[in-house]
């Protein structure tokens, strides 16, 4: 009982301390790390035993989760793809009505097809080194993946804000992610 008060008075680590001992919990294989002082989980965990606060599915099984700007960046890549598809589809085909629901589907199809047969990373993911997956850590399923795409419309039409969401959520997901129940996670 000493020893944890004596601990709950120490000085917090700093960034340097904390990482270094982040970095050897996970070595020895520790589940993960409350995304709000940093602490390392018992396995199973609903709380942190040094802050108290609530811990998300996946933080407990080890998940680490891609933030903003990687997203973004995979993303960015992403768009770099199918924009050169688009332009090549543009020149082939005269109909805009006709490249409008072509374009649609050529994303659907590259992105969901990524997500499903690509362990749940596109391109841009890859190279990010970031994939998506259920919330509980399951790979994507057809269902969800599609259901998932046509959430990132929802995204979109809140002014971005379903997009924004990501950078200040605990579990970096944006509203298109609650509605499909997925996370985006690191996966090196």
């Amino acid at each position: 009982m000493k020893a944890e008060e004596e601990a709950r008075r120490a000085p917090a680590p700093t960034p340097e301390w904390q990482a270094e001992g982040q970095a050897a919990v996970a070595a020895a294989g520790a589940p993960g790390f409350c995304s709000s002082c940093g602490n390392a989980l018992a396995m199973g965990a609903t709380f942190c035993g040094n802050c108290g606060a609530a811990v998300a599915a996946g933080a407990a099984a080890g998940m680490q989760y891609a933030g903003f700007w990687m997203r973004f960046a995979a993303a960015f890549i992403d768009g770099i793809i199918l924009i050169v598809v688009q332009v090549v589809l543009s020149l082939v085909i005269d109909d805009s009505a006709g490249l409008f629901v072509l374009n649609i589907l050529v994303g659907l199809v590259y992105t969901v097809g990524f997500w499903v047969a690509a362990d749940g990373a596109t391109p841009g993911k890859m190279a990010m080194g970031v994939k998506v997956v259920e919330a509980n850590g399951d790979p994507l399923d057809p269902g969800r993946a599609v259901g998932r795409y046509l959430a990132y419309f929802l995204s979109a039409i809140t002014l971005g804000i379903g997009y924004l969401m990501i950078a200040f959520t605990a579990e970096k997901r944006g509203l298109h992610d609650y509605v499909a129940g997925t996370v985006v996670i690191k996966t090196r």
